[in-house]
């Protein structure tokens, strides 16, 4: 009787001692942010900071938010996506979602405000790649 008892502890904690391992093991696994993203992250945060004046919250989930994205923008980009555009819907389709949930962040005024802002570095960008070299 004492020997099925010792039996039934063995394999109890040797079940729970698997369990527990592989649980943990998935956090280990998981995409984890790059270091660089992380400061590109806080990077675009303090740019954002100053053109919207963050709460500490805001900025934190901005920070949590855009490291998110820049490794689901690195999934894509390492995807063997064979076709060019298919690969650029993605990236946008990414970019759409992105805004929605900054918008969930964001005050009102502080949304708009970030819209005119990804708006005019748009044209901005446009601009210089339309005045470049050979054009």
């Amino acid at each position: 009787m004492k020997n099925i008892k010792t039996m039934q502890l063995i394999l109890g904690l040797t079940f729970t001692f698997l369990f527990t391992t592989l649980g943990s093991a998935q956090d280990i696994t998981q995409n984890k942010p790059h270091e660089e993203m992380e400061i590109a992250a806080k990077d675009r945060v303090d740019k954002w900071d100053d053109e919207l004046s963050l709460t500490a919250k805001q900025a934190l989930l901005l920070q949590k938010k855009f490291v998110e994205f820049d490794i689901k923008r690195e999934e894509v980009f390492n995807a063997n996506i064979p076709e060019k555009e298919e690969k650029l819907n993605r990236l946008k389709d990414l970019k759409i979602l992105e805004t929605r949930e900054i918008r969930d962040i964001l005050t009102k005024p502080q949304f708009d405000r970030y819209i005119q802002l990804l708006e005019e570095e748009a044209k901005r960008s446009n601009l210089q790649s339309s005045s470049g070299p050979g054009k």
